[in-house]
């Protein structure tokens, strides 16, 4: 059990590297670079293609069978984290790293919600009372009290509202998928629906001069980041798995938690090293803001699952 704490401790500190590494992407090595376009390229047919090799490598290059009904909740599932990236990065562009990660925690939430309507799940006083907590810190985190709140900020929190439930989805259309087939068919075939949204994407004009454009400007410094990101992703989202396997749902979940904290701990650190690749307000009263917020979605967290 420490073992899988720890490595589900660890991946929510990769993902807090990987939320900062997308926030620099999103504001772009270069004007091409920046585009959102060129992201989703890379998130889904670069991403895919690279899962997918890893994932044959270690099962002997054996394609694994899936049924239609399986393949078809699985492209959906794809379908919905394609739609969740693209608001996340939306929600990115232009706001602190701390304050958007925060709002990953309405997952949870979403996914009750879902659970009740599609699965005909109960939700009692704890579960209902725990999401009320963690919606009320989301919207707190979202609104700057020194200033009128600006209109980014505002669709920041409608896109991570959306991109939530667009990854709540994704997760009941996986599970469903899974209960047709087996974890390992659904997990490879999951990597190909990503293939084929990425290669949707190229053929889209604007998304294949936005994506080839940013390789011959700044290649050098774009493709090998991003590979990067990826890769700690795959090894944040493997270290993950083993540890709800491993763990208790409850403790897993609370583990899960410790991203946002996790995340500002590393803005506050690149702001006083790197303070040219980093953006994290700084200030008492958003310093203040931010630590109740994730404190109080910890307490959240902590009445829903334990």
């Amino acid at each position: 059990m420490v073992l899988a704490i720890m490595l589900a401790v660890l991946a929510s500190f990769l993902w807090s590297i990987t939320n900062h590494t997308d926030r620099f992407l999103v504001n772009g090595v270069d004007r091409a670079a920046s585009s959102i376009k060129t992201l989703m390229v890379f998130s889904t047919l670069i991403a895919g293609i690279m899962a997918a090799t890893i994932w044959l490598c270690f099962n002997g290059w054996q394609i694994p069978s899936i049924n239609w009904p399986a393949f078809t909740l699985i492209f959906g599932s794809a379908g919905c984290y394609v739609v969740a990236s693209y608001l996340y990065f939306r929600a990115l562009d232009g706001n602190e790293t701390s304050r958007i990660v925060v709002l990953y925690q309405l997952i949870p939430m979403f996914s009750y919600v879902l659970g009740l309507i599609f699965l005909h799940e109960t939700l009692n006083l704890r579960q209902i009372g725990g999401s009320l907590i963690i919606l009320v810190a989301a919207v707190i985190i979202s609104i700057n009290f020194r200033q009128k709140a600006k209109t980014n900020q505002r669709q920041a929190l409608l896109f991570m509202l959306l991109s939530c439930l667009a990854f709540a989805l994704d997760y009941l259309l996986f599970d469903l998928a899974r209960e047709q087939s087996s974890y390992d068919s659904c997990a490879f075939w999951y990597q190909i629906g990503m293939v084929i949204f990425g290669l949707g994407f190229i053929i889209v004009p604007s998304f294949r001069n936005n994506f080839t454009q940013a390789i011959r400007r700044n290649g050098k410094i774009y493709v090998p980041l991003n590979l990067m990101n990826e890769l700690l992703n795959s090894a944040a989202v493997l270290m993950s798995n083993y540890a709800v396997i491993a763990l208790p749902l409850a403790l897993a979940n609370v583990m899960n938690g410790l991203q946002p904290a996790f995340t500002f701990i590393l803005g506050v650190i690149g702001m006083k090293l790197m303070p040219k690749y980093f953006e994290e307000d700084l200030s008492r009263p958003a310093v203040i803001q931010k630590l109740a917020c994730i404190v109080l979605i910890g307490i959240g967290i902590a009445v829903i699952f334990v």
